[in-house]
């Protein structure tokens, strides 16, 4: 949902404090404007614990299924390659050790391929549209608390199995002035970050392109 992006440029709402600068691609000039838009990094203090637990309690069964769900999947073994031990031959492995044996040269003793869990090395981050036009209606229900709803069941499940993650939003004003709100940054604990969801209330408009950039360089910094 992607609404008043449309919105006249003016440098009046600009703000003062730190930010950042972001490339935008033209594109009636197909090519990108040098630092043509500026994105305010900040933090959500503002918290709402009934919302977190009333969302807990409206969508229990769901959450229940999700957990079933990301069982099935956390549990599920991932064959790996170049074992000492395992349960069959890796026959690239053993055309490897051929090839290396009539050259001269010393074999790699992993032949063998082994099924088991293999533990997840990724990050995740939410980012929200939280401008005005979250605050519209789809299928009766408000987009701004179905992202609420998705952000505190997905942050359960993903905080118990140790998953490294985050949630922001965003909203704008201009070009010069789109805020990127972190609501739970990579290191917060959980248990505190998810008081802070319920709280946030839509504002401003929408310029996606900014606050896109800004979620990848986040994301970028943790590889």
């Amino acid at each position: 949902f992607i609404e008043n992006t449309t919105v006249s440029e003016s440098a009046e709402t600009d703000e003062k404090g730190f930010h950042l600068k972001y490339d935008e691609w033209d594109f009636n000039a197909r090519k990108y404007k040098n630092n043509y838009c500026k994105v305010y990094p900040k933090t959500q203090l503002k918290t709402n614990t009934a919302y977190y637990k009333q969302t807990l309690t409206t969508y229990n069964t769901l959450l229940l299924g999700l957990r079933k769900m990301l069982v099935n999947i956390n549990n599920r073994l991932q064959q790996q390659r170049k074992q000492l031990y395992g349960e069959s031959f890796d026959l690239d492995a053993l055309t490897d050790v051929y090839t290396d044996i009539h050259s001269g040269v010393s074999p790699d003793e992993r032949t063998y391929l082994s099924k088991r869990k293999k533990e997840k090395d990724i990050s995740i981050l939410l980012l929200l549209d939280i401008s005005l036009s979250s605050d519209s209606y789809a299928a009766g229900n408000r987009i701004l608390d179905v992202e609420k709803m998705v952000s505190i069941l997905f942050g359960e499940i993903l905080n118990e199995y140790n998953i490294e993650f985050a949630i922001d939003g965003f909203y704008s004003k201009t070009r010069n002035n789109t805020s990127y709100l972190t609501l739970k940054e990579f290191s917060d604990k959980w248990s505190i970050a998810k008081h802070r969801i319920g709280a946030i209330e839509p504002s401003g408009y929408t310029r996606i392109g900014p606050a896109l950039r800004h979620a990848g360089a986040r994301m970028k910094a943790k590889s």
